[in-house]
């Protein structure tokens, strides 16, 4: 298809592509239209997909789709197809079946979203219990989807007419398939945990008020500290280079490493004339030629991947990163109070009862305020002890997006056992607010959503 193809019939309002790449090789795209109502809510038409020949039968389909609606709350998800391999996909990046009756008792709706796509009419739809057809006059030799077809079981849209594609949508409002859920869980989050990166890149730190306390959080820092001993700081997460900037600021030497391109750019614009460098790496394989006399691993950098393995790499290049004596401290988030906030029907195993997370209202708070504790948008999985939330980013420059996030958070001593197995002597650990350092609360105060540690590598 032609770009002017592409000009004319998508570039609209609401209408997005999204595109999955091997390094610079365009391997599969899905043009789609995403559109809320005000009676229902959002409906997502996917009007092209199409995945490279060589990377079929590989998830990519499925992923993209994923990558559109995630643990969305949309209403309707759906697309008109000729192979029903692309029903299969959405089959799976929805958790639910293509049910001919599902769809004609929502006619009505697909109708209304239909009017925004050219090549459906409101007069193509043959939908009733037994099939799901729509007439899209898309003429082709359609046999080896055929072929494709007879090898699927459980097969309920129908046959199709010539000029017809199968018309394939689920919905909200139906119930979770929980094999494919349980199948498909992983692949679902480990494309989350790839989008965090992105996630992380798109917060509006700026906007945030627990970012306002730098100077009180550094000056807090040092005082317990001998300053006389420090000179060179790494500042490990180092996000838009606050903490790196108020430190160059008081005369020491400073390397601040993140591994978001974006955050870096900024704090480099905002750190001009100053004793600081800023570098863009990922911090579980930072290494440079230095020894420091301080690092700063601050505001959940250590917590931030779900498991262990990863959150223990952070930790290893802090001690890896300090001369012997020489100093560390590290904020994680607090454990205690998040168990105690969360009532307890948002509590349980996330992988055998996947309403958890679907029940679970979305928010933009990271792009808006950054206050991660609000209760209504928390999932406590209490098996893995892992907190989820979905954060939609819809007001910026980019793509509108949903992400699952998945963090880890601390008990005391879980995370001074962690530092002290790392060679680190624990010499404070206290529940701290973001911008009041200097003030120790109680595990539960509702202010208390930091564990500020202090440590000497021994």
């Amino acid at each position: 298809m032609s770009t002017d193809f592409f000009e004319k019939k998508y570039k609209k309002e609401n209408v997005y592509i999204a595109t999955a790449r091997e390094k610079d090789k365009l391997i599969g795209q899905a043009v789609y239209i995403r559109k809320k109502y005000e009676d229902v809510g959002t409906m997502t038409w996917i009007m092209q997909l199409v995945v490279d020949k060589d990377y079929r039968e590989h998830g990519i389909g499925s992923t993209l789709l994923r990558s559109i609606w995630g643990f969305s709350n949309d209403f309707a998800w759906g697309l008109a197809t000729a192979n029903p391999c692309t029903v299969k996909a959405l089959e799976s990046a929805t958790f639910r079946k293509c049910s001919p009756s599902v769809i004609s008792s929502n006619l009505k709706y697909i109708k209304r979203l239909s009017d925004e796509i050219s090549f459906v009419k409101d007069d193509g739809f043959c939908v009733n219990d037994n099939h799901s057809i729509a007439n899209t006059n898309f003429f082709i030799d359609n046999s080896e989807f055929i072929e494709a077809k007879k090898e699927m079981s459980n097969w309920q849209l129908g046959e199709l007419k010539p000029g017809y594609e199968w018309l394939a949508f689920t919905f909200k409002s139906q119930e979770i398939d929980h094999e494919k859920y349980v199948k498909h869980f992983e692949n679902m989050l480990e494309f989350s945990e790839i989008k965090l990166q992105e996630a992380y890149s798109r917060m509006q730190m700026s906007r945030h008020s627990w970012t306002k306390g730098t100077e009180n959080e550094i000056n807090t820092i040092l005082s317990k500290l001998p300053q006389k001993e420090i000179h060179k700081v790494l500042d490990l997460g180092c996000g838009v280079g606050r903490h790196s900037i108020e430190l160059a600021k008081k005369g020491f030497e400073v390397v601040g490493v993140d591994y978001s391109r974006k955050h870096t750019a900024t704090a480099r614009k905002s750190s001009q004339n100053l004793n600081v460098q800023f570098r863009t790496c990922d911090i579980r394989k930072y290494r440079d030629d230095q020894d420091y006399d301080l690092v700063l691993c601050l505001f959940d950098v250590v917590g931030s991947y779900p498991d262990d393995k990863n959150n223990l790499k952070i930790l290893e290049t802090v001690s890896q990163k300090l001369r012997k004596d020489g100093y560390c401290a590290i904020s994680v988030m607090n454990m205690e109070l998040t168990n105690h906030i969360v009532p307890d029907t948002q509590k349980g195993d996330v992988l055998e009862n996947p309403e958890l997370l679907y029940r679970l209202h979305p928010s933009n708070i990271m792009q808006q305020t950054g206050n991660i504790f609000d209760p209504q948008y928390i999932v406590i999985d209490q098996k893995e002890s892992l907190v989820y939330r979905k954060e939609q980013f819809m007001e910026d420059e980019e793509l509108p997006a949903e992400y699952v996030i998945r963090d880890k958070r601390y008990y005391r001593d879980e995370i001074v056992h962690h530092l002290e197995n790392m060679g680190l002597k624990v010499l404070e650990a206290s529940y701290v607010q973001a911008g009041k350092f200097d003030v120790s609360l109680e595990s539960i105060d509702s202010k208390a959503k930091e564990i500020l540690i202090i440590a000497q590598k021994k």
